[in-house]
């Protein structure tokens, strides 16, 4: 008799949170925005989906962060490495 056939796995996933997000894009079509998380994650970040703006772009961000130099940080390394055209957007996230 096997009484755990298969082991606990105990997979956890960092929720993004903080105000400071370094945006990837902004897409007018959801899709686009979801192929974008897709490229992202395969590239090893944790996108973060930011819901749509006023004007209706599906926001989508490398990483979030509370603390303000620490997103900086990352920006810079992001424009550095992956996209010269990555932005810093400050926004409460909402639970």
């Amino acid at each position: 008799m096997i009484e755990n056939p298969l082991p606990t796995l105990n997979l956890t996933f960092k929720k993004q949170t903080g105000k400071y997000h370094v945006v990837a894009g902004a897409f007018r079509i959801e899709e686009n925005a979801d192929k974008k998380m897709n490229q992202l994650r395969e590239q090893g970040f944790t996108p973060t989906d930011l819901g749509v703006n006023k004007y209706g772009l599906h926001i989508v961000a490398y990483s979030s962060h509370e603390n303000r130099l620490e997103a900086k940080q990352s920006l810079r390394d992001v424009k550095n490495s992956q996209n010269r055209s990555a932005w810093l957007l400050v926004k409460e996230m909402e639970n």
